[in-house]
């Protein structure tokens, strides 16, 4: 597979990912200190664009396709698993006539981003977007970690994300119906890992498709010393 044997060491990949995880990053920042949101982000966003940059100027030029290609997919991936996450979320409440609103957080981080005193489907729509990119982008370095993505390392990386969500948003949102928030937040976070893993596997199989059924160049073949002038 040779989109695999170009692939930077997993050490140099780790170090890629702060980018793609500056939005999560960023929301941890400000719970735990009550730093503006967006500024945290930008922080984050900043350093890891600077260790993104130096670590591609060290990498040599099928690395770099092979992580250009490698992102395409993640990308893709990360918002497949965001949309069955949300959809899982929904279901469940709307299966079981559940009381706890499970898109309530979007109103909240659009209000971070923004603030109060605009239109409720402004924040909302910032809200959303925000959280988009943020279920899109930890696919994205979901894919980056994982040399060969599955859907059972997909799902421990939806219940490392959950487990960080389980521990800090309770407090910080004042949830008052736990157990269906938990229960929710859970099954979302499987369905999620789950299918950004079985997406992010599929991908990388077309890419390594791609690169075995693609022609060989040309051999150069040396010109004949009795046809040198």
């Amino acid at each position: 597979m040779a989109v695999n044997q170009s692939m930077p060491a997993l050490r140099r990949r780790i170090f890629l990912i702060g980018l793609p995880m500056a939005g999560g990053a960023g929301l941890v920042v400000h719970i735990l200190t009550d730093v503006s949101l967006p500024l945290a982000i930008g922080g984050f966003a900043l350093l890891g664009a600077a260790v993104f940059g130096f670590v591609l100027s060290r990498t040599d030029a099928a690395g770099r396709r092979a992580l250009r290609r490698r992102a395409g997919v993640g990308l893709l991936a990360g918002i497949v698993g965001t949309l069955a996450y949300d959809a899982a979320r929904y279901g469940v409440v709307a299966l079981f006539d559940m009381s706890f609103k499970p898109f309530h957080v979007f109103h909240i981080f659009g209000e971070l981003f923004v603030g109060p005193n605009h239109p409720d489907a402004l924040i909302f729509a910032v809200g959303t977007l925000y959280h988009l990119s943020n279920g899109t982008f930890f696919g994205l370095a979901y894919t980056l970690v994982f040399k060969r993505p599955s859907w059972w390392t997909g799902a421990l990386w939806g219940i490392g994300l959950e487990l960080c969500m389980a521990f800090l948003y309770p407090t910080w949102l004042r949830i008052q119906m736990l157990n269906e928030f938990l229960e929710i937040s859970a099954l979302g976070h499987v369905v999620y890992g789950s299918t950004l893993g079985i997406v992010a596997a599929a991908g990388i199989r077309r890419l390594a498709a791609r690169a075995d059924s693609a022609p060989a160049a040309a051999p150069v073949e040396a010109p004949n010393p009795s046809e040198v002038p």
